[in-house]
This record gives structure tokens, C-alpha cells and sequence, in this order.
């Protein structure tokens, strides 16, 4: 399993000068992907990632292309997202 975090990270530092171009797709991508990796680096709960995977995969089905590289990375993060998510609810959380 790679680990979504690290992930997270090496995307923001690829879109980072695309999301310097305000209201571009990165630059809200970018908003999106911080929001989620505090989310996963909390681990509340499993409730709050399901929710925070959700936002991100809605944002990412309605504003980038599906079957671009940025589309997939993001699929990549939330899939691994969620099985955190799935190892939270197993303990409880």
C-alpha cells in the first residue's frame, strides 16, 4: 500500500506552479488535496474521510479530464484514502 500522504505531497509539488493560476483547476485541486491530507493525518474518524474522499472525487469527476494523468493520480489518493478510512471503522473510530 503506498501511503496516501506522501502521495498527496508529491502531487502539490507537481500542480505547484499551475496552482499559482487563480481559479484554474490546480489551484482549487490544490485547496482540495491540503484539506484532505489534514484530514488523513487527523484520523478522526472513518466518517471523516468517507466525506473528505467524497468532496475530493466529486471536485475531481466534475473539473478535470477522466482520463488524464491528474484524474487518475487523484483516484489513486482517495483509493488509498479510504482504506484508511476502512482501517478506522475496523478499530472503532
Amino acid at each position: 500500500m503506498s501511503d496516501p500522504i506522501q502521495t498527496i505531497s508529491t502531487l502539490l509539488n507537481k500542480i505547484s506552479s499551475q496552482a499559482d493560476v487563480e481559479e484554474s483547476a490546480e489551484w482549487y485541486l490544490r485547496s482540495y488535496l491540503v484539506d484532505y491530507k489534514r484530514t488523513l493525518l487527523r484520523k478522526w474518524s472513518s466518517q471523516e474521510i468517507e466525506f473528505a474522499t467524497g468532496a475530493l472525487m466529486r471536485f475531481c469527476a466534475q473539473s478535470l479530464d477522466t482520463d488524464g494523468p491528474l484524474y487518475r493520480e487523484c483516484a489513486e489518493i482517495a483509493e488509498e484514502g479510504t482504506k484508511m478510512g476502512v482501517e478506522l471503522k475496523a478499530a472503532g473510530r
